[in-house]
């Protein structure tokens, strides 16, 4: 539904909406979590949601002819912070079409966590004559109160979503400036520590890899030459990525992958974060070094100067006690 970014929703007349309302009322139940750990539990959230829902629909019916179920919509591990969800759009196509004029959820934060998201897909579903109901709210979208309230609700929301993403920035800056591991993809060679929370252990194995690529750079004096002997000489990464979801590595280096090795602090016992002003500043880590100190340092140094004499058409080599520069011919 990409009309929906650019362009107001189309809007209908008073009596078209009211012809809408008056049809037999098709409902469409709307599921979502957003973890995909909550989407793999067969038992969780998902089937939660779809029992509440079921049941209420079947004891509105026990009085009144109140609905049929039109179809169901889930959208497995989706943040509700905006609406590029699947199974989201497909409802909203759904009620274009005039297949669901009736929306259940279970509380209206499945349906969405932003202000501005809520305010198009309620103007859209006004303007299609669909009703909106969740159990958890109980709203009667009919009135003008019943309406503010929904509006409110939707406030609140987005408001919980963003204090809660703000609480755990917070807490993930605050872990960093303690030097602790907040989690991710584990550098090569280094290996989650069990005895110690947010720390990192040394695998001797991969250390032994990193010794020889930051030696190499030194040696060769360039990225691209350093990366081109380790991989003559059999140097690689081995076994998947410790901490990424168990990826598999590439196995030989390339000079990204070289670069970032070597330019990155958690091998000098260094954890990097950033400042208020938007500044990198490195803190020291809980986990021990890999690298000496001045070893790291200039290799950073090297590495940092082909990188930004290579976007200049440069050739910048680093050595200890000399900077030797020369101009790319075109």
């Amino acid at each position: 539904m990409e009309k929906n970014l650019l362009n107001p929703w189309p809007s209908r007349s008073r009596t078209a909406r009211s012809e809408k309302a008056a049809a037999p009322r098709r409902v469409g139940y709307y599921i979502r979590v957003s973890t995909e750990e909550q989407a793999e539990n067969p038992e969780g959230s998902i089937k939660n949601q779809e029992e509440r829902l079921k049941m209420a629909l079947a004891l509105k019916n026990s009085g009144e002819s109140f609905g049929e179920l039109g179809g169901v919509y889930c959208d497995a591990g989706r943040s509700g912070k905006d609406m590029n969800r699947p199974e989201l759009q497909r409802l909203l196509k759904d009620i274009e079409a005039g297949r669901i004029n009736m929306v259940m959820v279970s509380e209206l934060s499945r349906l969405s966590r932003s202000i501005r998201d809520f305010s198009q897909i309620w103007e859209f579903m006004q303007g299609h004559g669909c009703i909106f109901l969740s159990l958890r709210e109980n709203f009667d979208t009919s009135n003008a109160a019943g309406e503010m309230m929904l509006y409110s609700i939707a406030n609140f929301a987005q408001f919980e979503r963003r204090q809660t993403s703000e609480r755990v920035a917070a807490n993930f800056h605050a872990r960093a400036l303690r030097g602790l591991w907040n989690g991710g993809t584990l550098p090569l060679g280094f290996e989650s520590d069990p005895d110690r929370r947010g720390s990192l252990r040394i695998v001797i194995e991969e250390a032994q890899v990193v010794h020889a690529a930051y030696q190499a750079l030194l040696t060769h004096g360039s990225v691209s030459q350093a990366a081109k002997w380790l991989n003559q000489q059999g140097y690689g990464f081995r076994g998947p990525l410790r901490g990424g979801g168990c990826r598999p590595r590439r196995q030989h280096f390339t000079f990204d992958s070289l670069y970032r090795l070597l330019s990155n602090p958690a091998y000098a016992g260094r954890r990097a974060i950033k400042t208020q002003d938007g500044k990198t500043e490195w803190v020291p880590a809980v986990w021990p070094a890999m690298i000496d100190p001045e070893t790291f340092k200039s290799a950073w140094r090297q590495a940092e100067c082909r990188r930004r004499g290579a976007s200049r058409g440069i050739r910048i080599c680093y050595r200890p006690g000399s900077i030797v520069v020369s101009v790319r011919r075109p």
